[in-house]
């Protein structure tokens, strides 16, 4: 930690002498001997973004990720006393930034005062006096830091999520879904009905996020249980909002166990869809020898008549289908298309291998056929010719009463993953 201090000090001076400006230090106040873990980062990068978008374009921005922690470094063109501020205001603007510590330095190598004393992270007492009490204990400490941790991740992974689902049901044109240009093959269902849908989801999708984070070291069918009944939860709120109509189940299993791989990768390392496929595979047998004798929903009654596992088969193998669509999606991205445009063209890539169980229960395997047909049909067009393509589709789908949406929950799923990893990458560049 000595020498982790010693280098900061050097870099804040040696930025002093390039610049002649104001520096910005961001470190975190992390209790217990270790520093930097997935947790902990994730925090990091919300802070790094704070900062960046509380301010003027940097003049110089670098990360660093040390074992004592991670440090950014920024230089903008803006006066001390302004940025320290606006540097003030990211630490105290929710219960997360408690843990930042953004230190402005003056060019004579001065930190700039905060005025106002920040609050202790257990008790919410001015902490000089905690401090010079010695009013807690390292552990007492170390539990309320990873309780806003904890707090943060869920949140911003259930954001994430339902950000996700919105993305997906704008995206435009998809033929026979719910776009911005109509309703598809569905006469109960439009655009606001899965707005209120996403955002009744999201408690929830932030509860089986901290449900993950909290039992990290469970069995994964004990963590599992627990998770199907934050489900079922999950799905009564879908129908109140709805009025009984089915815009998300699907989306709430996948999502869900993808939220909790997720948190358990933040607690224990390792990629999030592995994790996420450990869960799916605890108790998928016993769920497939239930579906296949009782079949109680329309997925279920596809498995029992075409053995189509539909989205268990794709959680417990790690979402192939789903991580093969967010590279194709992250290739659009990184191509130029916009938002819209890359989730739109991405639809076909799935629809074109996927058995959707959707179209399964709506026209049988000819409906599949059909549009698997169609769907490589489009992707044998040129690019520029394929977003026309698609929405010349929607009339036949539409006649034919067929609904991709299995391959619209993947679209999501798609954009679920291509979020959780631009969340990191997006900040050290």
């Amino acid at each position: 930690m000595l020498s982790a201090r010693e280098r900061r000090a050097e870099k804040q001076r040696a930025l002093t002498e390039r610049f002649a400006r104001p520096i910005v230090c961001f470190t975190m106040n992390i209790a217990g001997e270790v520093k930097r873990t997935p947790l902990t980062e994730l925090v990091f990068f919300e802070g790094v973004r704070r900062i960046e978008d509380a301010m003027p374009p940097a003049l110089f921005r670098e990360v660093w990720r040390e074992k004592t922690g991670c440090e950014a470094f920024f230089v903008f063109d803006e006066s001390a006393e302004e940025t320290k501020r606006r540097m003030v205001a990211i630490e105290e603007a929710d219960a997360a930034a408690r843990l930042f510590d953004i230190d402005v330095i003056n060019m004579d190598g001065e930190k700039l005062s905060r005025g106002a004393e920040r609050r202790c992270i257990v008790c919410g007492a001015p902490v000089t006096g905690c401090a010079r009490s010695r009013a807690h204990g390292l552990s007492e400490i170390v539990r309320s830091t990873d309780a806003l941790l904890c707090s943060f991740a869920a949140k911003h992974l259930a954001g994430l999520a339902c950000g996700a689902l919105t993305a997906e049901v704008e995206a435009t044109p998809k033929p026979g879904l719910v776009d911005r240009n109509n309703n598809g093959a569905h006469r109960d269902m439009d655009l606001a009905l899965f707005y209120r849908s996403a955002a009744a989801l999201k408690p929830h999708f932030a509860r089986m996020a901290a449900l993950a984070l909290e039992q990290y070291e469970a069995a994964p069918e004990t963590l599992m249980a627990a998770l199907r009944t934050e489900g079922l939860l999950a799905e009564r709120a879908m129908f109140a909002a709805t009025g009984g109509v089915n815009t998300h189940k699907g989306a709430i299993f996948s999502m869900g166990l993808l939220l909790a791989g997720k948190a358990l990768a933040l607690r224990r390392g390792g990629e999030a869809a592995s994790h996420a496929a450990a869960l799916a595979q605890s108790d998928m047998e016993a769920e497939l020898r239930r579906a296949g004798t009782c079949p109680e929903t329309n997925g279920e009654r596809i498995y029992a008549r075409y053995a189509v596992r539909g989205a268990r088969g794709e959680a417990a193998e790690g979402f192939p289908a789903a991580r093969a669509a967010a590279e194709r999606y992250a290739a659009y991205r990184k191509d130029g298309k916009s938002e819209n445009d890359a989730l739109a063209l991405t639809l076909p890539h799935i629809m074109a291998g996927l058995s959707d169980t959707n179209l399964l229960h709506r026209g049988g395997e000819e409906g599949l056929c059909f549009a698997q047909e169609q769907a490589r049909a489009v992707l044998a067009l040129p690019e520029a010719e394929r977003l026309a393509a698609l929405a010349a589709l929607d009339a036949e789908f539409i006649r034919r009463n067929l609904s991709p949406g299995g391959s619209a929950d993947m679209l999501a799923l798609a954009a679920l993953l291509y979020a959780l990893e631009e969340t990191a990458q997006d900040v050290v560049k």
